[in-house]
């Protein structure tokens, strides 16, 4: 007589081979597909600093070419490429915060008869809606001229005036004249307070102090945006962002296919044993 002995079930630590064979394969199909990924990177569209399509290839070799330009003319001696320090940036900013808003608060506030025996009120308000705009917006029209005019900085980081367009020249003209007729009024409004105070004396060089110390502020705002690296220097930073980010999501897929690939050959190697 024969006796059917009936089928065992799979163990947990032998699983059945058609669901290791279709394990393996998915994880295949997963780690071609990150790899996969990661060839396209380097073709993926990005925006250059100025908006044109490119390849983040494309991105590469404009980074290339702006780096061995810039490390070619500082070789040179030019300084045209030098960042400015941070402790030049923190003393512009501390001359807007501590000297620059005090003194056109306290303009403002002549102007609009700031009663400061009980100041709290409308004309204070305003006071320092005017003085916060146009201390603000002074700094910031200086800061983006600066900026916009390293275009004409020759290598010794000075301002080449004969190469500038006319429009060039009359902004940088128009704007000399708008902080000119600040600290004229900052002059005026000092002599006649220190006047009106009997110091008569001390007004003169109190206003001439006052002003200069205006004219100074609009100068170091100016002239630290001005010297601050250069257009390309912006647009080597550009490109290097573009390129570290396409590399770090290129490294991404990179890392997950390693994962992919290693449980693959863990779950081989454990159904082989």
């Amino acid at each position: 007589m024969t006796i059917n002995f009936p089928h065992a079930a799979p163990s947990p630590d032998h699983p059945d081979s058609h669901d290791v064979t279709a394990g393996i394969e998915r994880l295949s199909a997963l780690i071609a597909e990150e790899e996969r990924a990661a060839s396209r990177i380097m073709e993926s569209p990005v925006r250059g600093p100025r908006k044109q399509q490119m390849t983040l290839a494309g991105a590469v070799v404009k980074e290339a070419e702006l780096a061995n330009h810039i490390e070619l003319e500082e070789g040179r001696g030019s300084q045209r490429h030098r960042i400015v320090g941070r402790a030049t940036k923190i003393v512009s900013l501390l001359f807007l915060v501590v000297i620059d808003f005090p003194l056109m608060l306290w303009l403002a506030s002549s102007l609009f008869n700031v009663d400061w025996s009980d100041p709290i009120g409308l004309p204070l308000a305003v006071s320092l809606v005017v003085s916060l705009l146009g201390t603000a917006g002074a700094a910031w029209m200086l800061h983006l001229l600066g900026r916009n005019r390293r275009e004409h900085k020759d290598d010794r980081r000075q301002m080449e005036w004969s190469a500038m367009s006319a429009g060039a020249k009359a902004s940088v003209l128009g704007v000399g004249l708008l902080i000119t007729l600040i600290a004229s009024v900052m002059f005026e409004r000092v002599y006649a307070e220190a006047v009106l105070s009997g110091l008569e004396g001390l007004a003169l060089l109190m206003a001439v102090l006052i002003a200069f110390i205006m004219l100074l502020a609009a100068a170091l705002v100016f002239g630290t945006a001005f010297r601050d690296g250069s257009p390309e220097q912006d647009d080597l930073a550009h490109y290097s962002a573009l390129v570290q980010a396409g590399r770090q999501r290129r490294c991404e897929h990179e890392d997950r296919a390693a994962r992919l690939r290693h449980e693959r050959d863990m779950l081989a190697r454990r159904t082989a044993g």
